[in-house]
């Protein structure tokens, strides 16, 4: 863990501690019900140690419903109190436990106490706002007690956002506002419902703290809503990409083709300092780049010699058939348009729509040079496999005619040794072979 970031989570203790002592001054005029904190910090705890993996990166639980439940119920210096037992408890648990598949604790010291102190912090800027605007609204019933719940809502959500961003920024050394957008795509609609459920927890278990239970059940749907929803989008990225592999395993020259693209896909686009998200985006349309190849037939698939114009335009009908393909999956919804356009050419000769420059989408283009490169250092039925210097010079011969320039000079960027002189390369007329990535055989331009 980097020292910046070491001292950034410790760190996160002083206000915490400092906000609690500062509320603990403010007058209150409500009494906490003892029953009520014990049920909604029980409930807490338990929903911390249930999170949901929604990304590589990014785990969600029902904790926000609860917390805002207890910014709207108690006052708030008992409110962030609460807010911070609920959570020591929940890490303390995590802390003890350990994963079956490594071994390893699900959580360490330092975490437990960046994440108590953070939504600490939250729960003070909620229950501040939420106490201002439900005393200047206190004539507007309960319309105001959902308006100062909203307000609370987004205190909380902006305060603890922003504190984990800027964590999470710190260990992978991003911007925090690219790693917030990344965050708001994907938990935005979840913790909205989430805070909803809150509010409802809080205005049934007022009066009558045992309903909180009741409450265990829609909150246990939502998120096992969200499990199963990852589940399946899980389920059918592994389905989807099967194929793709079983086209691969079609032609023994090409097995692991589609893995391989995706792997030197991401490289290019780390070194190009694309956004994870999109980085993403691209490794799960290179992984299935040449699903459309499941309709070419196996005599234009696995011939050894020069295809024929007949046999070519079959073949220059696997981006569209994939494209098709991969239509009917929501998850492929934008990674779809980068399989359509991985064969097209900056020159504007490429196919199936003879896009040109940046009409090109800038991850389909970084595909054409991962999906060039593993063609060209791979055994084929006409050649053995070429030297990664010639396969390179090769790439550097049709830098801005075949392929993107920015995309080639990221890739060989990647290379240990590579040399790179662009310039060398401009106007160089387009290189020998036609179609690397789908023809078998090498055509003259």
């Amino acid at each position: 863990m980097r020292l910046s970031l070491r001292l950034y989570l410790l760190a996160m203790a002083a206000p915490a501690a400092a906000v609690a002592m500062l509320l603990l001054r403010l007058p209150s005029h409500t009494q906490a019900d003892p029953i009520l904190a014990a049920v909604l910090v029980g409930l807490g705890a338990i929903a911390a140690n249930f999170p949901v993996m929604v990304t590589k990166s990014y785990k969600a639980d029902a904790t926000p419903a609860i917390e805002l439940a207890i910014v709207v119920v108690f006052p708030p210096a008992a409110a962030v109190a609460l807010i911070g037992l609920s959570r020591l408890i929940g890490e303390g648990a995590l802390c003890i436990r350990r994963n079956p598949a490594t071994g390893t604790r699900r959580r360490i010291p330092i975490d437990l106490v960046f994440n108590a102190g953070q939504l600490m912090v939250a729960a003070a800027a909620g229950a501040v706002i939420f106490q201002g605007v439900a005393a200047a609204m206190r004539d507007a019933d309960g319309a105001g007690l959902f308006l100062a719940a909203t307000a609370a809502a987004v205190a909380m959500y902006v305060v603890n956002t922003t504190l984990v961003v800027v964590a999470a920024a710190l260990n992978t050394q991003r911007s925090p506002f690219q790693v917030w957008a990344e965050a708001a795509g994907v938990d935005l609609k979840q913790t909205a419902a989430l805070y909803s459920a809150g509010y409802l927890l809080a205005v049934i278990s007022g009066d009558h703290p045992w309903l909180a239970l009741v409450m265990m059940a829609p909150l246990a749907g939502l998120q096992l809503s969200l499990k199963r929803a990852v589940q399946m989008r899980e389920q059918t990225l592994a389905a989807v990409e099967s194929m793709a592999d079983v086209v691969d395993r079609r032609d023994p020259y090409t097995f692991q083709h589609s893995q391989s693209v995706a792997s030197h896909s991401v490289r290019i686009a780390r070194q190009m300092h694309l956004p994870e998200r999109e980085v993403e985006l691209i490794r799960l349309a290179a992984r299935v780049h040449d699903l459309g190849k499941i309709a070419v037939p196996d005599q234009v698939l696995h011939k050894h010699g020069r295809l024929t114009d007949e046999e070519f335009a079959l073949m220059k009908m696997h981006p569209e058939t994939g494209a098709e393909i991969l239509a009917k999956f929501p998850e492929y919804r934008q990674g779809r348009e980068l399989v359509l356009a991985h064969h097209e050419r900056i020159d504007g000769r490429g196919y199936p729509r003879g896009l040109s420059g940046t009409a090109i989408p800038l991850g389909a283009r970084i595909m054409a040079v991962a999906d060039a490169w593993d063609a060209m250092t791979s055994d084929r039925p006409y050649r053995a496999a070429l030297e990664q210097s010639v396969a390179l010079a090769e790439l550097m011969r049709g830098r801005g005619t075949q392929w993107d320039a920015e995309a080639v000079d990221a890739f060989a960027a990647t290379l240990p040794g590579a040399v790179l002189e662009p310039a060398r390369h401009t106007g160089i007329a387009a290189p020998v072979l036609r179609s690397l990535g789908a023809v078998a055989g090498i055509l003259s331009s």
